[in-house]
């Protein structure tokens, strides 16, 4: 399984992606648990709503953040969400 980066991205329905106060971050809700994501985890992933595509993503967070080259990093991190069913891609 491999990201498609003309396909939009968006949270698996078995996830919710939510802050935790007590832990001071954010966490991937599922049935069996949690997931504690660092900060950029949490970035892309709030990006992820079903609307952007990969372009989208790196876009909007390049813009958040005044930077460039922030394509591989993003597309590493999603591919490994894939991998885990953190999310899904439309078709």
């Amino acid at each position: 399984m491999s990201l498609h980066t003309d396909t939009a991205i968006h949270l698996s329905p078995t996830y919710r992606l939510q802050w935790e106060k007590a832990q001071d971050m954010f966490v991937l809700l599922y049935p069996e648990g949690l997931v504690e994501l660092n900060q950029s985890s949490a970035e892309i992933l709030q990006v992820c709503d079903g609307q952007n595509k990969l372009a989208d993503i790196v876009s909007a967070l390049e813009k958040k953040f005044s930077a460039t080259g922030l394509e591989n990093d993003i597309t590493t991190f999603l591919n490994t969400a894939l991998e885990n069913g953190w999310i899904t891609q439309s078709t």
